[in-house]
């Protein structure tokens, strides 16, 4: 290997961790037969960002709250890449969801700082209630 390409390379390998800005840790939450409602109890960092998966059948009514005034979530429907198109988004629409939804498939829920607390690395605790109906 000449010395040229091995400088690239390990210049790229020790700027990585620097050009990383948000990790997406993604769980799928089920429910089980006798359960409607879950709770999920989670932690963000920084730009650090939590999906969770959420199966749905044609005709359910899916509801979300998350209680902060620092965290918040955006929904994106199935098909969709976790980007600016997502089909609720907390920070403009508020931190509750209700909707009955006719697209069957798996919808993720995203959760993250809002960027003055990310870009201040905060850790932040939060609880999420997912219902499904």
């Amino acid at each position: 290997m000449n010395f040229k390409l091995l400088m690239v390379l390990l210049i790229g390998v020790l700027t990585l961790p620097l050009l990383a800005k948000e990790i997406v840790l993604t769980k799928q939450v089920d429910f089980g037969r006798a359960t409607h409602e879950k709770t999920v109890v989670g932690l963000v960092k920084g730009f650090d960002t939590k999906a969770y998966e959420i199966k749905v059948n044609p005709n359910q009514t899916m509801s979300v709250t998350l209680d902060s005034n620092i965290v918040y979530f955006k929904i994106y429907s199935p098909n969709k890449r976790l980007g600016n198109d997502a089909m609720f988004d907390g920070k403009s629409q508020g931190n509750y969801f209700k909707e009955v939804l006719s697209k069957s498939g798996i919808y993720i829920i995203k959760v993250y700082l809002i960027h003055e607390e990310a870009e201040k690395d905060t850790k932040m605790i939060y609880e999420m209630r997912i219902g499904l109906k």
